[in-house]
């Protein structure tokens, strides 16, 4: 599978084992494996295929 992480750009880590991503404007709502939801203000600013991680810097 191909889950990804999501940090901040403090590298803090916001959300483990991410599948869906969708944002809406300012609004991002991240989904993992098991249906939770998380959602947040910010923008993405980094999405590193190879390893995984995505950073979304925090509105």
């Amino acid at each position: 599978m191909c889950e990804s992480t999501v940090y901040s750009t403090d590298n803090e880590k916001i959300m483990e084992d991410v599948l869906s991503i969708k944002i809406n404007g300012k609004n991002i709502e991240l989904v993992d494996i098991l249906g939770s939801k998380k959602e947040l203000k910010g923008t993405i600013v980094e999405v590193d295929l190879d390893k995984h991680d995505i950073y979304i810097k925090i509105d």
